[in-house]
């Protein structure tokens, strides 16, 4: 109820009429105040209109509605500048209210930071744990759980103080405990999770005291990789797995308990919910991943029956966009094949084995070669080499994964280096992988991301890694699509959300931040 007191200081005005006072004649400052006063307002309306004019001229000269947004590292915009009509949005959409759902392409098996096989399973992933560093949309590292970092060059190590305001469900604090047991998992030899390959660059990592953590990284590390620090912390006490027998998390994995702003309430058939956990801010209390069938997919995005999806972007797509009015696109790219580098010792006096894989790495990477490579990689160019890839299940697929491998060596091609292409099936190609035995190999990339055991992969920035322990490399990618329905505002799109995986694109950033647009409106 609305206060009669009057402010504090300010008395009540008496009661009945109050006498009019004679006004006095202005004097001539006052003329001169009032005229500087009426100039200046004109100016400020003059640059009013002016300011005004400008945005209309920029507004009518944006991309039209329903123009393919490509801009990454920035929330996702509308097709157009004003947004869409609330009736542009399906009814069926707006009455979900603060539910989230996602449809996804494949089944979620099982929620661990260390053993994730899909897109879908990372953006859930991401909802229910934190990690000591993120990668923003602006492609710059930003703390999470950490709270300071400094790295000695001189020993290769790098020390994480850490925040102490972070619970897991059971409301105990994250500590240097619980992120030193995590990489602990990862760097046993039992592991044989996807994360592997990018991780090799850490020797150890040990927890100092409760809130600071230590990483011990190879002599050949240079500079830290901040991708390295993205993985999703796991509470130690929950995973009280052997270090011996680490795979075992891969085949049953214990739900999920992590730190972030969501937990898990359900996880079958595929499908998981989570909901909001309290203390955590957000319009969006429950999000739902369902397992759909691709052939659905459309009808489901019409139909408003899903706010967001990720689809193939190809031109049958593109040509149903017009039928998808309420909702707003982002194109990415995924890795979809991997080179394996294995070359033999050349013994004519070109290039010992340690430069000719650096050199050969760093053309396929498209990193500047001096002349002394180039020109020796151009010379072994008259030497055959055979390339084994994946055959595929029909003559489409066929034709793709020939068209990966030949994207993926095109620039070892065009130094004229004389390639054979030879199909084979999986089984052949993984026991060829395992053992060793090629010179340069195309693979797709598996379904669980995992590539053959003790491989080096090529990521992140030059400094991080040397190319001479490398001994993979993304060689091919294809484009993909995120839908996400408008009623979605202040969404973030983060092309740098997941660096450690084939396909780095995510919206889970700044959840808390999203509005909704709802039926009760």
């Amino acid at each position: 109820m609305k206060s009669d007191r009057p402010p504090h200081g300010v008395q009540p005005a008496p009661n009945g009429i109050r006498p009019v006072q004679p006004r006095e004649p202005l004097t001539r400052l006052q003329h001169l105040y009032l005229g500087g006063a009426l100039v200046a307002g004109l100016i400020i309306l003059l640059v009013l209109a002016w300011t005004v004019r400008q945005w209309q001229v920029k507004t009518l000269s944006s991309p039209a509605p329903n123009t393919v947004q490509t801009q990454s590292g920035t929330p996702a915009q509308a097709r157009s500048a004003s947004g869409p009509a609330p009736s542009a949005i399906p009814e069926a959409a707006l009455a979900r209210g603060t539910h989230l759902m996602i449809g996804c392409t494949n089944r979620l098996e099982h929620i661990n930071p260390l053993y994730l096989g899909s897109q879908d399973e990372r953006d859930a992933a991401s909802l229910l744990f934190e990690s000591l560093l993120q990668i923003g949309p602006d492609g710059q590292p930003q703390f999470e759980i950490a709270l300071e970092q400094v790295y000695d060059p001189a020993s290769h190590r790098l020390t994480f103080r850490l925040r102490d305001d972070h619970f897991f469900n059971d409301g105990s604090v994250l500590t240097a405990a619980d992120v030193a047991w995590t990489y602990q998992l990862i760097l046993s030899g039992s592991y044989d999770g996807p994360l592997k390959p990018y991780l090799a660059a850490i020797d150890q990592v040990t927890a100092d005291d409760l809130q600071q953590v230590t990483f011990q990284f190879k002599d050949w590390v240079t500079e830290p990789d901040p991708a390295w620090f993205t993985v999703g912390i796991l509470h130690a006490k929950t995973y009280p797995a052997d270090l011996d027998r680490v795979f075992e998390l891969g085949q049953e994995s214990p739900l999920p308990d992590g730190s972030g702003a969501y937990r898990l309430v359900e996880l079958s058939d595929g499908r998981a919910m989570l909901e909001l956990r309290p203390g955590f801010a957000g319009d969006i209390t429950t999000i739902e991943f369902l397992p759909i069938d691709s052939t659905s997919q459309f009808d489901l995005l019409q139909s408003g029956a899903i706010d967001l999806t990720i689809s193939t972007w190809n031109a049958r797509t593109q040509e149903r966009l017009d039928s998808l009015p309420g909702y707003g696109i982002q194109v990415f790219s995924a890795t979809s094949a991997y080179v394996l580098v294995h070359l033999s010792e050349d013994g004519e006096g070109q290039l010992n084995q340690a430069e000719l894989q650096v050199a050969v790495l760093a053309a396929l990477s498209h990193q500047a070669l001096d002349d002394e490579q180039r020109n020796r990689l151009a010379g072994l160019g008259q030497k055959s080499l055979t390339c084994p890839y994946y055959r595929g299940i029909d003559d489409a697929s066929a034709a793709v994964y020939l068209q990966d491998a030949r994207t993926a060596l095109e620039p070892l091609a065009s130094l004229g280096w004389e390639i054979n292409y030879v199909p084979l099936d999986w089984p052949e190609l993984a026991s060829m992988a395992l053992e060793e035995r090629y010179d340069l190999m195309v693979i797709p990339t598996p379904a669980d991301e995992k590539l053959p055991s003790d491989r080096v992969l090529l990521a992140g920035t030059d400094a991080s890694q040397a190319l001479a322990e490398t001994i993979a490399f993304p060689g091919a990618s294809q484009e993909r699509v995120l839908f996400y329905s408008q009623r979605l505002s202040q969404l973030t799109v983060n092309p740098h959300a997941f660096p450690l995986a084939s396909s780095a694109l995510g919206w889970t950033d700044r959840i808390e931040n999203v509005r909704l647009t709802t039926m009760t409106e």
